[in-house]
């Protein structure tokens, strides 16, 4: 049971971690492609650190990873969504008369 407690208590951090990010996400609505590899690469972590907690069958570990798995989806899609939306914002130019 304390060896759980541990687990729980990193997966509440963890979830922590990411509150700023996903809130700067959502306040900014700024990303670019740069920041998406890194994001498919946690992505792909995570995915076999909860197969791996699956295969265990430990609760502990799966709801950790399965915390994780929800973030980091979260992330990726909102990473994605306004990476998007930024690229196909076109900035009309503003033309200047000289007086």
């Amino acid at each position: 049971m304390p060896n759980e407690i541990l687990m729980y208590g990193a997966s509440g951090f963890y979830f922590l971690c990411y509150i700023p990010e996903l809130y700067a996400n959502y306040v900014n609505k700024n990303a670019n492609f740069y920041n998406v590899p890194e994001k498919v690469v946690m992505l792909i972590g995570t995915l076999l650190a909860i197969t791996y907690a699956l295969q265990l069958n430990n609760i502990a570990l799966i709801l950790n990873y399965g915390l994780c798995l929800l973030v980091e989806i979260i992330a990726l899609g909102m990473r994605l969504y306004y990476a998007i939306r930024n690229h196909y914002i076109v900035v009309k130019e503003v033309e200047i008369v000289p007086a």
